[in-house]
């Protein structure tokens, strides 16, 4: 990431940071508003806010309208965390306790509502002119995520989902949100409509393969810099590209092998390791980092139909970016 671009992004998501904070300074109940709070304050990049503004000020518009959508836009991805939180039983979240594990579920419940709540308050701040079209793009974005993670919960006690399924499911999970936010941004920015096509799709790919990455790095990543225990998913028998990867290509004596070590109530380093390794020799960790790597270059691609400025420039590294993360 060059010097340029961390300025930038650390500077929007301060700014972003800022402005969802103002939006929830009540105090009481405190039942509600302090795991609200604790929700909000838990860092995180901030990704979809960035694409949101980014891409806005590529199509040549002013990031100050696109703020109030960014914050909602946000708003929403953690009111899903911390529903998905309740539902998959995850204790540690970006590297502290959850909300229903620090509070409760029920306190848990609330704040996500809570979030959804002020997320469509704050969108209604924006400029009327866009209003009804970026409310029904916001309304079936949400809509699509829950979906995503219905799949989701519905593919764990399914043996045989295909790695089209899967795409279906990450389509609707992670990359809605990241295609809404191009979208959104590029409506408020007032770019053509090839622009916002094409910002969609950008938006989309980026997310699919942030999501393929995410599940990589459930696995590869050392768990004090991912923030949450390694190999939950496994441990979950979620269907990630690597399990249904597995399952749809790999030699049996290999998922035989991976069926013994789910048999593990909890994962250890050393099966950690052998976890990699059978999925070394059946091809599917490479099989993650190819489709990483060809859906960024797509994602790229898309960018060539905006103006040559600075913000399409932090778009192109921010692709960059996402395949070198590590949490």
């Amino acid at each position: 990431m060059t010097n340029e671009f961390k300025v930038k992004w650390t500077k929007l998501k301060d700014t972003v940071d800022q402005r969802m904070m103002q939006l929830v300074q009540k105090e009481r109940p405190v039942s509600l508003y302090d795991p609200l709070k604790y929700c909000l304050s838990s860092g995180g990049k901030r990704i979809r806010p960035l694409l949101l503004l980014l891409s806005a000020e590529a199509v040549g518009g002013d990031i100050q309208n696109a703020l109030d959508a960014a914050v909602a836009l946000e708003m929403v991805h953690n009111f899903t965390l911390v529903h998905d939180d309740i539902m998959d039983h995850d204790d540690m979240r970006r590297g502290r306790q959850t909300v229903h594990k620090k509070w409760d579920e029920n306190a848990a419940i609330l704040a996500g509502d809570a979030l959804l709540v002020v997320a469509y308050d704050t969108l209604a701040d924006i400029s009327p002119i866009h209003l009804q079209e970026i409310s029904k793009h916001f309304s079936s974005s949400i809509l699509e995520v829950c979906e995503g993670q219905a799949l989701d919960k519905e593919f764990e006690s399914r043996p045989d989902v295909t790695l089209d399924e899967y795409f279906e499911m990450i389509g609707k999970k992670t990359a809605r949100l990241f295609a809404a936010s191009c979208t959104i941004g590029a409506i408020l920015g007032e770019g053509s409509e090839k622009q916002i096509k094409a910002l969609q799709s950008y938006g989309e790919l980026l997310g699919i393969a942030f999501q393929v990455q995410d599940d990589l790095l459930d696995i590869l990543s050392e768990q004090n810099v991912l923030g949450k225990d390694r190999g939950s998913d496994f441990e979950q028998n979620k269907k990630t590209f690597l399990i249904t990867h597995a399952e749809q290509f790999a030699e049996q004596k290999y998922l035989d092998q991976l069926q013994e070590m789910r048999k593990n109530k909890h994962l250890g380093i050393d099966h950690l390791k052998k976890i990699i390794d059978i999925l070394h020799r059946c091809g599917t960790i490479e099989a993650a980092k190819l489709e990483i790597r060809s859906c960024l270059e797509k994602a790229r691609t898309k960018l060539g139909v905006l103006e040559d400025n600075e913000a399409r420039k932090f778009l192109y590294e921010l692709s960059s970016t996402i395949e070198q993360r590590e949490s």
